[in-house]
């Protein structure tokens, strides 16, 4: 099933005007902001901040043992 609420931000930001009641602009992109980042999160296998900073953390290492 499409997911909708991508089409929704997208079309907002080509200067359609809204309807009236439907979340404001700022909350479409911040939705949508947070949307790619749980996707992107999902494609690298992890699932927290701590995953994250610990991945940053070794691969700093790697690339600092390289340079050395």
């Amino acid at each position: 099933m499409p997911d909708t609420r991508h089409k929704k931000a997208k079309s907002r930001r080509a200067g359609q005007e809204e309807a009236p009641g439907a979340p404001d602009y700022d909350a479409l992109l911040l939705l949508e902001r947070l949307e790619s980042l749980l996707e992107e999160m999902e494609e690298l296998g992890v699932s927290s901040r701590e995953e994250v900073e610990a991945r940053i953390a070794a691969l700093h290492q790697e690339l600092d043992a390289a340079e050395g």
